[in-house]
């Protein structure tokens, strides 16, 4: 293509056909479909990733997604990303993004929304264990939404009842090891907007640690550390770091064991935050073509919020893949 556009970047057809083979970005890094056929008088009539992904959806709609890693899973509606620190996203660009309420002694008609979490499946929320532990007020999921108090904001989200939870076996609330935990939902969501992330459970993502990819981190929690929540939906890219830095980081404070993925700027600039606890970190990659997301982490905790030196703490999904596997019935 390179060559293409210096030796012919005045064809019309060469034009075209390089417009049409646009994938959108990742990480404001330019994509670039693979075709079927190389010749380029038959990629003329290539349609950009978003009709595509549209065709994509369409015609998986009707189709049985199963338990986990349908072919819908992970897809985004939203084909440019871009390298954000906590900005608002865009509608529709979270697909698999929840949110969990909890009884509000207040307010009884408005839950308290205190955790994150994630769709893994058409009823099942991936979320971390110390937002269900002793936590018998937690009743409603929230899926679908962009601003929480907006109702104006294009979203269409839906708010379900909780049947059943599942923490970890071995979760330990003093030391947060093993901090995980499913969610069973009463009924399947029916916005079409909304279905689930891709669970990274074959290779070549089983085994990769993740290390120095861009990862990518959502939800409603505070902006900063002790500040209010957020209304809106925030997004965020972190690099995932080396685990010798992060047990070196938290020596003192915490176990960083295997079962921990860490991620975070080393300037602190983006990280997740009260509010954010059992949302998901997620990574994409270009899946023929279009880009899927795979959970890679639940967030467990940090020091503060963005604190210099301090990586966030995530649950390594890939060391769970067998128990969250046989956990969603």
């Amino acid at each position: 293509m390179i060559h293409l556009l210096r030796t012919r970047s005045r064809d019309p057809e060469t034009v075209k056909y390089l417009r049409s083979s646009s994938c959108g970005y990742i990480a404001g890094i330019p994509m670039v479909c693979c075709p079927q056929d190389a010749s380029i008088n038959d990629l003329n009539s290539n349609e950009g990733l978003e009709e595509r992904a549209k065709k994509h959806k369409d015609s998986s709609e009707n189709s049985d997604v199963g338990k986990l890693n349908g072919p819908k899973c992970g897809i985004s509606n939203v084909t440019n990303y871009r390298v954000v620190g906590g900005v608002p996203a865009k509608l529709n660009e979270i697909p698999f993004i929840a949110i969990l309420g909890y009884k509000n002694a207040r307010n009884p008609n408005t839950p308290k929304w205190l955790c994150g979490g994630s769709l893994i499946s058409n009823k099942h929320i991936l979320t971390a264990a110390h937002c269900v532990y002793n936590r018998q007020d937690l009743y409603v999921v929230r899926l679908g939404d962009l601003n929480l108090f907006d109702d104006n904001d294009g979203a269409f989200p839906e708010d379900i009842n909780i049947v059943s939870s599942k923490i970890h076996e071995d979760y330990s609330p003093t030391k947060f090891t093993n901090d995980i935990a499913i969610l069973t939902l009463e009924k399947e969501p029916k916005n079409p907007n909304i279905w689930p992330v891709c669970i990274p459970n074959k290779e070549p993502f089983k085994s990769n640690t993740f290390v120095k990819y861009n990862a990518m981190v959502a939800g409603w929690g505070a902006l900063y550390f002790n500040g209010p929540s957020s209304a809106a939906l925030q997004l965020a890219q972190i690099p995932v770091v080396e685990q010798d830095k992060c047990k070196n980081a938290f020596a003192e404070k915490a176990i960083i064991d295997d079962n921990i993925i860490c991620a975070g700027r080393a300037d602190g600039k983006q990280d997740a935050c009260q509010g954010d606890s059992g949302g998901p970190l997620f990574w994409g990659t270009i899946d023929g073509e279009v880009i899927r997301f795979y959970q890679i982490g639940v967030v467990s905790y940090g020091f503060r919020c963005a604190e210099v030196g301090y990586p966030g703490v995530y649950t390594r999904v890939t060391n769970f893949v067998d128990w969250i596997e046989n956990n969603v019935s």
